[in-house]
């Protein structure tokens, strides 16, 4: 068992190196991408790391919720761009999934004509580099080959749907909170970044439907935002903008209802392959 682990570490390893020799300029800006996440993360749980002590978040119980929410949507295009370090032409989901945070984040600003939900040096720079990114996709021009109305599954579009309606009068709600309440939370941007979240769920779930390549990942992660939200609502009851009991257990129930209808049907992992069964293919024979 181990040394069939250590095996599939060093084959993943070969891969990774493998796609970072193939797409330099492509690999460049994923790994920028990389340390300004890392960057981030210093910043919000040890600032005095970089001398900047009252920069963190995750310290004041009041914003506990605002700060969880935001880190699952940032997350999100981070681990977007983690799955590109491997294979990325066969692993367009990942990388649509990276983009749709800041699309999240630029509709909020501009529904709750608060610019500062997006303009920030932290958001607009990884917004930059993973926009970059995209564009210089090892997939190139069979980028969009990979949707196609054939493999939309139609029980994950239908649970897409039924999340939108509760998700968008979330986010509504935030945003006329963002406009009109002078409280700290609005002063921070806090009630925008819940509607880019609300977003982010609706637009990462559309795209794991579609059913693209690598596609498993984004229905993964689909499931797992709403879930966790729920989770923080129910551990922080009692902070602003947490879920109500009812609501927080829909979102965790909804999370993994959909995770399920993705297993069943066997998405695309990584690499163009579906997680059912596979017919066997002919060995591959090279000549040296």
């Amino acid at each position: 068992m181990a040394a069939a682990s250590r095996l599939r570490a060093r084959g993943w390893l070969r891969d990774v190196a493998r796609s970072l020799r193939a797409t330099p300029t492509f690999a460049f800006y994923e790994l920028v991408m990389l340390l300004l996440a890392g960057i981030v993360a210093v910043i919000t749980f040890k600032p005095q790391w970089l001398g900047l002590e009252g920069f963190g978040h995750f310290g004041d119980p009041e914003h506990r919720i605002h700060d969880l929410t935001y880190g699952f949507t940032y997350t999100t295009a981070v681990v977007g761009v983690l799955a590109q370090l491997r294979r990325p032409e066969r692993n367009v989901a990942g990388m649509v999934m990276a983009v749709v945070p800041w699309a999240g984040f630029g509709l909020a600003a501009v529904l709750s004509e608060e610019a500062f939900v997006f303009r920030s040096t932290e958001r607009i720079t990884v917004a930059y580099v993973v926009v970059i990114a995209a564009l210089l996709h090892p997939a190139g021009r069979r980028f969009f080959g990979s949707f196609r109305a054939s493999r939309l599954n139609r029980v994950m579009l239908a649970l897409a749907v039924v999340a939108a309606v509760p998700l968008l009068a979330f986010a509504s709600t935030n945003l006329r909170l963002q406009r009109t309440v002078p409280d700290v939370h609005a002063a921070l941007g806090h009630y925008g970044f819940m509607a880019a979240f609300a977003y982010t769920v609706i637009g990462v779930a559309l795209l794991a439907s579609l059913r693209p390549d690598g596609g498993r990942l984004t229905a993964w992660v689909a499931g797992l935002l709403p879930a966790l939200a729920g989770i923080a609502s129910l551990a922080y009851g009692e902070v602003s903008s947490s879920l109500e009991v009812g609501w927080a257990l829909a979102a965790i129930a909804w999370g993994a209802a959909f995770v399920a209808a993705a297993e069943a049907t066997g998405l695309p992992r990584p690499g163009g392959h579906g997680n059912g069964p596979r017919r066997r293919q002919p060995a591959e024979v090279t000549f040296e």
